[in-house]
């Protein structure tokens, strides 16, 4: 490769290239090794930029000289010497490449200490084989999410995806399509993984195929459960802390749910010890504690008991609370269909913003309660958890919590949201890995970047640059080393949500449509300036008149049809 090492500053190093002779990328690796010794560095592109031409500095300068009126003809005589001295004629064709220096090269490579090469240098692109030996350690669990820039299958190693990941991008930008990816990557490996679907995207994913007769699991899929439809809890399944934050959302004082709290801690601790007798607890529902408000079981105040009764009342309407036995839904037993492999679609998308904390947050408590039980009975099948939107329906002491106690559990989550600055920093500085689509705003640069896994610049650059379904994956997926690639194509699988839209495609009509010249495709490269279609000028030239009537009849066309 002809390319030349221009300067170096800290950890950033510019190179001058032809990019006629060497076609380089953003996010491309390249080896920079000293010619004739063993030592060298990886250097990671950033951006590009153009050559300042010197011929046009002395022609800045002349202009300068002759604004000021210092221009004299000696001068004028100098700078024409040495402009005539210094104009390279190929220097038009060069570019810089600005690169951030990531690794010393060896095997495997190491941190980088500072070290930089001489100019006297060997240059060669880093191929792919070479960076997924360095920066993915397989344990044969290896999940294909896509393909690297050169077309290479890019995997990551399962191991390595657990715990706590984020997955952002703007709107539009393929986050969810990702998350899809990951997701039926999962259940593939056969992983149990939970959703909370807030948008209707995940529920038309193949379904989970089970044999009538045997109860045996064909083909490992999606079970839908919808929140107030064929998913409602009792009281006890719902759990006592869910329910406060439930009945709190919907405006309950906090005198009020003292009482409520030490009333209901009594009921439920009477039905765990009807249990460990041996005998059956009673079924517990939210008509229960509205008939015990009405009669003033909770307190001597009717106040108090009317506050609770009206939040009670809210919390039936949400549709979530069974009101008889048979129609409260063990999670327990739906987990343990997809226990092998599959996904428990939580549809919340029918909840009212305020119903959805409580509601989700029980969803949670149970899944804790899930992964104790793997634990203790030793068998660690451990549930991958995606939270669709996140910042929409859990609170932050709520995301705090499941981050601070992940590793303790076993749960693994993913938080997938395009509001990225909804997300604390103590989540981001806790994450272990990250999935960044396109992101062009300043602010949530910034807010992703306090995950100290790279630096400002890195981040900046990359993500502003992405193209539509590329992603930037950083973390122990990678080695902490940024690695882009471009996300699978799920052929034949439906991903997108349930957008409804007034105008439809019309079919069997001729619509008139503007001729658009034919442009290279950016996959295809560019095509030599001889082969270009000469670009047509708008402008008249001189002695030239339009023809009006024919621009008349075009116009009147075009708007009557």
């Amino acid at each position: 490769m002809g390319i030349q090492v221009h300067q170096v500053k800290g950890d950033v190093i510019e190179l001058i290239f032809n990019p006629r002779e060497d076609d380089l990328r953003v996010g491309e690796n390249l080896c920079i090794l000293e010619r004739g010794g063993h030592r060298g560095i990886i250097v990671q592109i950033l951006e590009f930029r153009m050559v300042i031409y010197p011929s046009l500095i002395q022609e800045q300068l002349r202009l300068v000289l002759e604004d000021s009126g210092m221009l004299s003809p000696e001068l004028l005589h100098s700078l024409a010497e040495t402009s005539s001295s210094l104009e390279i004629a190929a220097m038009k064709n060069l570019n810089i490449a600005v690169g951030k220096i990531r690794k010393l090269a060896g095997t495997p490579w190491d941190r980088w200490d500072g070290w930089i090469p001489t100019r006297d240098v060997e240059i060669s692109r880093v191929d792919d084989q070479e960076l997924f030996a360095n920066c993915i350690y397989s344990q044969s669990n290896l999940l294909h999410i896509g393909k690297t820039l050169y077309g290479e299958p890019f995997y990551i190693e399962g191991q390595d995806l657990e715990k706590v990941n984020i997955v952002t991008g703007v709107k539009g930008s393929g986050k969810s399509y990702l998350s899809k990816v990951l997701l039926l990557q999962l259940i593939e490996q056969g992983a149990p993984c939970v959703v909370f679907d807030i948008n209707k995207e995940y529920i038309h994913l193949p379904k989970q195929e089970v044999d009538p007769v045997t109860g045996k699991v064909l083909k490992r899929g999606i079970i839908h459960l919808k929140a107030g439809g064929n998913l409602k809890l009792g009281i006890r399944q719902f759990g006592l802390s869910p329910l406060l934050t439930l009945l709190t959302k919907f405006g309950l004082p906090e005198v009020s749910a003292m009482y409520l709290e030490n009333r209901v801690f009594t009921i439920l601790e009477e039905a765990k010890q009807m249990e460990l007798s041996g005998r059956k607890a009673p079924f517990l529902s939210i008509r229960h504690l509205i008939q015990m408000a009405e009669a003033g079981e909770f307190s001597t105040s009717e106040v108090v008991n009317g506050a609770i009764r009206s939040r009670l009342e809210a919390a039936r309407n949400t549709g979530v609370f069974a009101s008889q036995e048979r129609e409260a839904i063990s999670l327990r037993q739906q987990y343990q269909a997809i226990r092998e492999g599959g996904a428990l679609i939580i549809d919340v998308s029918d909840l009212t913003n305020l119903a959805r904390f409580g509601f989700v947050q029980a969803i949670i408590d149970m899944i804790k309660d899930i992964c104790e039980e793997e634990i203790a009975l030793g068998t660690e099948r451990f549930p991958f958890v995606f939270f669709e939107e996140a910042h929409l329906y859990i609170s932050k002491n709520t995301i705090g919590y499941i981050v601070t106690r992940s590793r303790h559990l076993g749960i693994t989550s993913f938080f997938v949201t395009n509001m990225i600055a909804g997300l604390d920093e103590s989540v981001l500085r806790q994450a272990d890995n990250l999935f960044l689509l396109y992101l062009p705003f300043d602010d949530d640069v910034k807010h992703i970047s306090k995950s100290a896994m790279t630096d400002k610049e890195t981040m900046s650059s990359f993500v502003r640059r992405l193209r539509s379904h590329h992603c930037l994956a950083l973390g122990n997926v990678t080695s902490q080393y940024p690695i882009i690639f471009k996300v699978h194509y799920l052929e034949g699988i439906r991903t997108a949500g349930e957008t409804k839209y007034f105008f439809k495609p019309r079919t069997g009509e001729a619509l008139p449509m503007r001729s658009q010249p034919q442009r290279p495709s950016l996959s295809a490269g560019v095509e030599p300036e001889e082969k270009r279609p000469p670009v047509r000028s708008k402008i008249q030239p001189k002695g030239e008149v339009p023809d009006t009537g024919k621009e008349a009849a075009r116009q009147a066309t075009l708007f009557e049809t």
